[in-house]
């Protein structure tokens, strides 16, 4: 696998859990002592800067995953490469989308904590969206390599911006794909 592509994917791979970072940081820097210490000295212990961060990190790692996207394809990087990078990105996401619904489902019960559910809502989304660029181009430059057929993979692509769906045709788009590289190396 090359490290290049899995690097250049780790903005896309840390956002969701950078979100549950700020959320966290937000809510307990009262009660425990390590977050408090990181508002204070990073933050000034003001929840505002900590969101303009965020939102710059947000700005920076989807810069980065068109940019990823883009030169995926444009430079014709390695599709089982890609795939494997994607399927990887979207397994470690796995915990953070869980803790995100988990905690959205809570919030959703006090009304005053309902905009954090849908910013989580959103943040999911966004991330959604940042990994299935990996996968895309990944479904592109395996059509582009020669190694399945542009009707082949409508429903691959389709897949990589519904939660759940985008995880299991991940993985089957990756077995299927180093399936056929192997049966053409024979």
């Amino acid at each position: 696998m090359n490290r290049k592509i899995l690097i250049t994917a780790i903005p896309s791979l840390l956002l969701p859990y950078i979100a549950l970072l700020s959320l966290a940081l937000i809510f307990f820097s009262t009660k425990i002592e390590l977050f408090e210490s990181i508002m204070e000295n990073i933050f000034q212990s003001n929840g505002l800067l900590l969101i303009g961060v965020l939102l710059l990190y947000f700005v920076v790692s989807s810069v980065l995953g068109i940019v990823f996207f883009v030169a995926g394809i444009k430079n014709g990087w390695n599709a089982l490469s890609l795939a494997k990078t994607a399927m990887i990105v979207k397994l470690i996401q796995i915990p953070a989308y869980v803790l995100i619904f988990i905690l959205s489902v809570l919030l959703i019960f006090t009304i005053f904590t309902i905009p954090f559910a849908l910013l989580l809502f959103l943040v999911d989304c966004f991330s959604l969206f940042l990994s299935g660029l990996i996968s895309v181009s990944a479904i592109i430059n395996s059509v582009n390599q020669g190694n399945f057929k542009s009707k082949e993979v409508i429903w691959f692509i389709i897949s990589q911006f519904i939660f759940c769906a985008d995880v299991v045709m991940t993985i089957i788009f990756y077995r299927k794909l180093k399936r056929k590289l192997e049966i053409s190396e024979n």
